[in-house]
């Protein structure tokens, strides 16, 4: 999946596909997550060009089911 850098303090990047409606952060401590049945909308709001886009909509993303799939110690 390709993951679109983003402006934000916590969040590095992002990905969605939407046929599973799983949405992947990259946060800039090292872990990345898989978030489950996550509608477009948050996607679109995490890569407009806002600044801090997870200050705005990470609270509605981290309501969903989740997995990390790679955590790092940097």
């Amino acid at each position: 999946m390709h993951l679109t850098p983003i402006r934000s303090t916590n969040v590095r990047a992002v990905g969605y596909h939407p046929g599973s409606r799983t949405l992947v952060v990259d946060f800039h401590s090292g872990g990345t997550y898989e978030y489950y049945d996550v509608a477009q909308v948050l996607f679109d709001e995490l890569t407009n060009g806002v600044p801090h886009p997870w200050t705005r909509v990470g609270a509605a993303v981290m309501r969903h089911r989740y997995a990390p799939i790679r955590t790092s110690l940097r």
